[in-house]
């Protein structure tokens, strides 16, 4: 049993993001390539731009559009996230994975979910406004509140208190974290701009995977962070997290 005041484990969070996705490849990077590399790829091509999309955990970023499609893009971000959230929790608890199921569980939260995002959105991007650092803590604390309302049920409002309790004392691990990954990004994105200059199909096609690659990191990678701070802080065994979707 972990001690309660243990803290998040970026070993094991890189292990947990990167394992799922390498035992289940076609769920994770299959979906992830349907829902968000495709669609963002084809509006990039629209607009004759092509971006990397290689933002850390937070897809939407690459989203430049307005109107529809952008909206169109950030609700697929939204049930991307949410069911590979539920198949994380899943596949680290030790249970099958059923893509439908967890997409239906997924679908299911959508509208908490929206709202959830929303709330967020002002919420940091006002504290970036602010005086940038009130925002980067905001994020911080709530990163794990998408996976919060997904296994334990809770509304929008009490999934950022969750969020917050959760990550208390564990902020600076999970910046280290977001910056390993923003990192591996940047070095992505350097290898992206150097194929762009000698093909702009080379480009395109970097890109998409660049995408794909991403929103799966997305997904698993909030998930394996919310496994780590439930076991760390409270001893939660991850078969009892699982056990949510039964």
């Amino acid at each position: 049993m972990a001690e309660p005041a243990g803290k998040l484990d970026i070993n094991r969070v890189l292990d947990n993001t990167f394992g799922v996705i390498a035992r289940h490849p076609v769920i994770y990077l299959g979906l992830s390539f349907l829902i968000i590399g495709i669609p963002n790829a084809l509006l990039q091509t629209a607009q004759g731009n092509f971006t990397t999309g290689a933002g850390g955990f937070n897809v939407s970023t690459s989203y430049s559009s307005q109107g529809f499609g952008f909206i169109a893009l950030m609700l697929l971000s939204i049930l991307l996230q949410a069911t590979l959230i539920v198949a994380t929790l899943n596949d680290l608890g030790g249970k099958p994975l059923s893509l439908a199921d967890c997409f239906a569980k997924a679908l299911k939260k959508l509208l908490p979910l929206i709202g959830l995002g929303i709330l967020m959105a002002l919420g940091i991007g006002f504290g970036l406004i602010l005086l940038v650092a009130p925002g980067i803590i905001l994020y911080l604390m709530w990163i794990v509140a998408t996976p919060v309302m997904m296994a334990e049920d809770l509304g929008v409002i009490d999934s950022l208190k969750r969020s917050a309790e959760l990550t208390s004392g564990s902020k600076r691990l999970i910046f280290v974290l977001l910056i390993i990954f923003f990192v591996l990004a940047m070095v992505f994105g350097l290898f992206v701009a150097f194929v762009g200059s000698l093909s702009t199909i080379l480009l395109a096609i970097i890109t998409l995977i660049s995408n794909t690659i991403t929103g799966a990191l997305q997904g698993a990678g909030v998930a394996s962070i919310y496994v780590d701070l439930r076991t760390a802080k409270e001893g939660t065994d991850t078969s009892a997290l699982a056990e949510i979707f039964a």
